[in-house]
């Protein structure tokens, strides 16, 4: 069959499945931005320039709102409807949103059934509960992998593909927590973990004209791969295997042995095989043990690196006397009260990296309680939030590292923390299922500007700041190479 006449066909039962599902509304439900072509709907003006249409359609209709989209309704909140979602749980799944178009549970069914509710309360308690622990270890290895992608710099500099190489650097002090301290010593291990998550998110950028016809069918092709026994991460599982198994083997035998006694190491690997309670090596239990390593590797590389993709560009020259201070204090070896209490201009500039990298509109969750008439996705409006000028002023397009610190007449100030969520900044969702890895993740992202601010100067290679690259309403970290220059 001849391109065209595959064309005509995909369209022609895209017309008809409209005919057929055409959106109905009833009463009590958002209203329905008009649109003029059957199927395209919005699509185009989504793709085209989201960030201009989605603020005519709020300043227009409120919120929340629909629009018809790939052959389905999708409602977006604005600044205030935003809130109800995120406090609402129960009524709005964000897992089972979020699975619809980045089916990352399929790859990991294979390997482990673990949940995500059991996946955020170990974050919580094995990983941001214990920064105290991993701070020195985070720091040792951010420095080891500063000096091995990046090196000295004594001339000048110019790297291209900063998210890459900010994946490897990243990824060393995250084999340390997740496998050990022996874990980041393997090459092959670190790179297995960058490029695990590059093939992972190269999954969500399925073909979406199939969406026209059905997001089922989105997704069917988005995991084909799977369908035909292939996953982009089983030739990690068989390295993993490899370098792994003998210590599984020899935590395990130490476990019989010792007992009660035995003091469970500071890992996410001896957690989990504690949780276990396997007595003797199997391929489930390895399984299991890669597929929720894996899990964290993807969730903890792919939003570091890209927020540090964000925030070296806008680095703030005031940054530098503040981090000097306390790298003398500390005499080069931070604590995590350095990293919590003392890097307050460094903190305020992270959260305003935070919200000028927000996506246009993201964290998409599902209608799954009684409470609402309409059954559909709700995506989040976040620039609404991030750029309201309820919360920012007569400025918020401004880049201002020192609007989330308040000076008192008395001489004292108080900042806003990055790793807070409240009504003026979402970045890591909201409610109860706020992201429980926050803590961990500010703070490494916190050592390792410290690291580069005192290391190099860093400026674009333009000279200009390159705005983000967007994609509907996604945003893309700038593509423009960065120069890093011995700073002694």
């Amino acid at each position: 069959m001849a391109y065209v006449e595959v064309l005509c066909l995909l369209f022609f039962t895209a017309f008809i499945f409209h005919l057929i599902k055409r959106p109905r509304l009833g009463l009590n439900e958002p209203p329905l931005v008009p649109y003029r072509y059957p199927i395209i709907g919005h699509t185009y003006c989504l793709l085209n320039d989201s960030e201009n249409f989605l603020k005519e359609c709020k300043e227009k209709y409120g919120e929340p709102f629909s629009l018809y989209v790939f052959g389905c309704v999708r409602t977006f909140t604005g600044v205030d409807s935003t809130h109800e979602v995120l406090r609402n749980s129960d009524v709005f799944d964000f897992n089972e949103g979020i699975n619809k178009t980045f089916p990352i549970a399929d790859v990991f069914r294979k390997f482990t059934d673990c949940t995500v509710a059991h996946f955020a309360r170990v974050v919580h308690e094995q990983i941001s509960g214990k920064l105290n622990v991993y701070t020195p270890r985070m720091q040792k290895e951010l420095v080891s992998g500063i000096e091995k992608f990046i090196g000295d710099c004594k001339e000048p500099k110019v790297i291209r593909n900063i998210q890459e190489m900010l994946s490897l650097i990243i990824a060393k002090p995250v084999a340390n927590v997740i496998l050990g301290e022996e874990g980041a010593k393997f090459e092959d291990m670190l790179v297995s973990f960058t490029i695990a998550e590059r093939e992972l998110d190269w999954m969500r950028f399925a073909p979406e004209f199939l969406l026209y016809i059905h997001p089922k069918l989105y997704k069917f092709v988005a995991i084909l791969p799977l369908l035909f026994g292939w996953n982009p991460i089983t030739q990690h599982r068989d390295l993993f295997i490899q370098r792994r198994k003998p210590i599984i083997e020899e935590r395990i035998r130490k476990r019989k042995e010792l007992g009660e006694k035995y003091i469970q190491k500071d890992d996410l690997l001896d957690f989990f095989i504690g949780e276990s309670g396997a007595d003797a090596i199997d391929d489930k239990l390895l399984n299991h043990l890669f597929g929720v390593l894996y899990s964290v590797v993807f969730a903890s590389i792919s939003t570091t690196s890209r927020s540090l993709s964000f925030a070296l560009p806008e680095l703030w020259n005031e940054l530098y006397e503040e981090q000097l201070k306390i790298h003398n204090e500390s005499n080069g070896y931070l604590s995590t009260e350095d990293v919590n209490k003392k890097m307050i201009n460094l903190d305020c500039f992270l959260k305003e990296s935070f919200r000028h990298s927000s996506d246009i509109a993201a964290l998409p969750h599902v209608v799954i309680g009684d409470s609402y008439t309409f059954r559909r996705d709700v995506y989040l409006y976040m620039e609404d939030t991030a750029f309201n000028n309820k919360f920012f002023g007569e400025t918020p397009n401004d880049f201002q590292p020192k609007r989330h610190i308040t000076s008192y007449s008395n001489g004292k100030t108080v900042h806003s923390p990055a790793t807070k969520v409240d009504r003026s900044f979402i970045t890591f969702g909201g409610g109860k299922h706020a992201c429980p890895g926050r803590f961990f993740a500010v703070n490494e992202i916190k050592m390792c500007l410290h690291k580069l601010i005192l290391n190099y100067n860093i400026r674009t290679e333009s000279g200009k700041i390159v705005p983000p690259i967007k994609m509907s309403y996604f945003k893309i970290p700038p593509m423009g190479g960065l120069v890093f220059e011995n700073r002694n």
